[in-house]
């Protein structure tokens, strides 16, 4: 091997012309490194999600994203030269990364974290641009923001600058180890984990007295990650927060919530098992941050109705005592995620559902189902339940605070797939389907239309298939339609993503609650009520101490003994 290295080096030395092809041969492996480095780095910064709008092409920006101070539009970062950065030069890349300088010299706002990704050397940021160059052009003009005054005047960006902005690169601590070390680069610095994960001011600055002891993305909550042993994650094992880093569920923690599940998604699972040790080092061994004294406020017969909501729609999947299916089914008891310092994860969880991942079926929605009293109730009782340790602080008024951004589409990793649909049989349900086909009849129906086509099909396919659970049936019509409606032409990515919320409400409407076998009682007709309404049933119900299902049933009994 190394006659064949010499002999090729003093061939190319023997010869002018063949210098050219010595030069090219000795750099592609470096600057093939140098891509290679850089797609694993603007991964572990999760740049693709941010830079990329729903149904858009990755990277070619178009997010709108909201802050309280308005709504912003991401970028794009294709080596597009009129509306992308193809015309960036090396120092205004770096500029924007490190010093948060647009290429005209222009403020950024922190909505991009160049507040951590300050702390990369340079090249780290050039090996970055290095894979984005790489990336097919794409012609995408930026949407407009609309921030409100004085913050769409990015001059006065030099005031919170002064105050909220440090710029430095990281810095390693020589009395900590090389694995701790990397842990908080990565954490602190490409990953900006702080920039979720930590409360803010009113001024949008992270609190830095708390970083990591939890913060708010929209109406997600971003759990504490700090090392205290109750609120945080310093009860974990490294091998249990790297397994959960790396999939987005933990055999004992439960399953990653919201944008948590894009980041393991879009970037986390790409990382080296090495890199995640490190991470979870570097967690483990910071401080312990504690969230301030939350007030109990659910009553026992809330927590009682709770249970009853729990039964009746939850413990299929979940199971009575709220242990899951192991690799399948989440647990609830002992997760982190549920016993969080507020219930914002659990309540859109409800309301919206959770797509499906690695085996494990899509979690349908019960927005269309439930009201808001009953998803209070129940997220009561799942975040004290079992052992579980959680604040019962859900209420009625915070669920219907949360419902209309429960309709919200999805972005970053699905978005970038164009139209993201499961595969039919993603519940572990193949073939449930009696006639594929006549979901296509689906397609243009509405209203009273839509909901009568949709119970013929729950029928045909309890017919056709009289094991299958309610949440199997649920899953596999969605996954049928999703086709459908993605093919539809006419229609926005947004109108798409109405209709398929719209669907999954009228299929979780017309699946009625099991009836216990042997029970004299039978289903006479399954009823679609607005949400309105619901909210009127769950009052009255609460108001009697009785769950939603009994009040309603007593009040039909009512209504015919009066005839």
């Amino acid at each position: 091997m190394a006659r064949v290295r010499i002999a090729w080096v003093l061939a190319c030395l023997a010869a002018l012309a063949a210098a050219p092809l010595c030069a090219a041969r000795a750099a592609a492996p470096k600057a093939q490194d140098l891509v290679a480095r850089g797609e694993y780095l603007s991964r572990a910064a999760d740049c693709m999600p941010c830079h990329t709008r729903p149904g858009g092409t990755p990277f070619a920006g178009g997010l709108m994203i909201g802050t309280p101070f308005g709504t912003l539009s991401s970028p794009n970062i294709t080596p597009d030269p009129d509306t992308g950065i193809g015309k960036w030069t090396d120092d205004q890349f770096f500029a924007a990364l490190h010093d948060g300088i647009g290429a005209s010299g222009e403020y950024l706002y922190p909505v991009m974290p160049f507040t951590s990704y300050t702390k990369m050397p340079r090249a780290d940021v050039m090996a970055i641009r290095a894979y984005l160059a790489t990336l097919k052009p794409v012609y995408a003009p930026r949407a407009p923001s609309d921030m409100r005054f004085p913050f769409d005047v990015r001059d006065g960006m030099i005031a919170w600058r002064e105050l909220f902005f440090h710029p430095g690169f990281f810095v390693p601590d020589p009395n900590e180890s090389a694995a701790w070390n990397r842990g908080a680069y990565l954490v602190e610095g490409p990953g900006h984990c702080g920039e979720c994960h930590s409360p803010r001011n009113i001024l949008g600055a992270t609190e830095t007295d708390d970083t990591l002891a939890g913060g708010m993305v929209g109406h997600w909550l971003a759990p504490n990650i700090s090392a205290d042993p109750r609120w945080g994650i310093g009860g974990w094992s490294v091998p249990q927060i790297v397994q959960f880093l790396k999939t987005g569920s933990s055999a004992k923690k439960g399953v990653a919530f919201g944008p948590m599940s894009e980041v393991v998604h879009a970037s986390l699972q790409y990382l080296t098992d090495a890199d995640l040790t490190a991470i979870a080092t570097f967690l483990k061994d910071g401080p312990d941050r504690k969230p301030p004294p939350q007030p109990l406020l659910a009553t026992r017969a809330d927590i009682r109705n709770g249970q009853h909501v729990y039964m009746n729609n939850c413990a299929m999947c979940h199971q009575s005592k709220g242990v899951g299916i192991p690799g399948v089914i989440p647990n609830l008891a002992d997760n982190r995620a549920v016993q969080a310092a507020l219930p914002n994860d659990v309540i859109l969880a409800v309301l919206r559902g959770l797509p499906g991942h690695d085996g494990r079926p899509t979690m349908p929605s019960f927005a269309g189902k439930l009201g808001d009293q009953s998803v209070a109730d129940l997220v009561n009782y799942v975040r004290s339940g079992w052992g579980n340790q959680g604040p019962t602080d859900a209420t009625a008024a915070i669920v219907a605070s949360m419902r209309s951004a429960a309709g919200a589409g999805a972005a970053g990793t699905q978005s970038a797939r164009a139209f993201d649909c499961p595969a039919v049989g993603s519940a572990a349900m193949t073939g449930v389907l009696a006639n594929p086909s006549q979901v296509a009849l689906l397609a243009n129906a509405q209203g009273a239309d839509l909901s009568n086509k949709i119970g013929v099909m729950i029928a045909d396919i309890r017919k056709n298939n009289p094991s299958a659970s309610d949440p199997a049936i649920a899953d596999a019509l969605n996954a049928a339609y999703c086709p459908v409606i993605a093919q539809q032409a006419g229609l926005s990515y947004q109108q798409k993503r109405a209709r398929l919320a719209t669907f999954n409400e009228q299929v979780q409407t017309q699946i009625a609650p099991a009836v216990p076998m042997g029970s004299a009682m039978r289903v006479l007709a399954t009823v679609p009520l607005p949400p309105a309404v619901l909210q009127q049933v769950d009052a009255a119900a609460a108001a009697a101490k009785l769950p939603a299902e009994q009040w309603m049933a007593d009040a039909l009994a009512k209504a015919a003994a009066a005839k």
